[in-house]
């Protein structure tokens, strides 16, 4: 079992452990697809990492923490990390106050677990998320849904500023492949979409992105362009920004 492997192992244990749920060992162990002797290894270095385990009768093996336990450190995944960073943006960007009261200090946690140049390339992100008009019916009417894939690459380019490769279809079905700088983000309800300067054009261009299909971030960094380099494909839809 490689390293990567057990530690998303017990980042996924300690998760469940976390969570209402009961960690049932026996279904912990099929879930994850070790063994049950796994299983208890797994748990004790959890609690040598300070999580206080105990025993909980009669629901088959179980395990817990205890119900006066507080929420301690939470541990997350690179792409769980840049869902939060465009989550945040997204509630600045339509002013939501009430929901969002806390934003600078999660973001500054949340950023301590990237380099100090990712660090710079992030603290722009609330300003490239834009919000739209709602969709227009025959618009949603032909919304489709985006790969998981996709999505990650997509947020790793647009978030650390990476050019990003990808197969688009566009509303004709015909596709192409392209190589992409997703500088902003547009979301007109329910729809989103990534303003790109697109290198096989070498020009803006808008991309629906439940249309994108394969997509892969490189290691290719850009420069970021002004918001008004791509305004003018907008068509006079109206967006706003925190």
């Amino acid at each position: 079992m490689s390293t990567l492997s057990r530690i998303e192992r017990l980042n996924r244990l300690e998760s469940w452990l976390k969570s209402d749920e009961p960690l049932v060992l026996g279904d912990a162990a099929a879930e994850l697809g070790i063994s049950l002797r796994t299983v208890h290894r797994d748990l004790d270095i959890l609690r040598e990492r300070g999580l206080p385990i105990e025993a909980e009768r009669g629901r088959g093996g179980g395990v817990r923490l205890p119900s006066t336990w507080g929420i301690g450190r939470i541990s997350l995944t690179r792409e769980e990390t840049l869902d939060l960073l465009i989550g945040l943006a997204i509630g600045e960007t339509t002013n939501a106050a009430l929901q969002m009261g806390h934003a600078d200090a999660i973001r500054r946690k949340l950023l301590a677990s990237f380099s100090h140049a990712d660090q710079r390339t992030i603290g722009a992100l609330r300003d490239r998320v834009r919000i739209g008009e709602t969709a227009s019916g025959a618009v949603v009417g032909t919304l489709g849904a985006m790969p998981g894939q996709v999505g990650d690459a997509l947020k790793t380019a647009f978030v650390l500023q990476r050019v990003m490769v990808l197969r688009y279809r566009d509303g004709l079905s015909a596709e192409t492949k392209r190589e992409v700088e997703p500088h902003y983000l547009l979301l007109n309800p329910p729809v989103w979409y990534a303003m790109c300067w697109d290198h096989l054009r070498a020009a803006p261009r808008t991309f629906r992105c439940d249309r994108m299909m394969d997509a892969r971030a490189t290691n290719g960094p850009f420069d970021l362009r002004s918001w008004s380099a791509f305004e003018a494909s907008l068509e006079g839809t109206v967006t706003r920004r925190a």
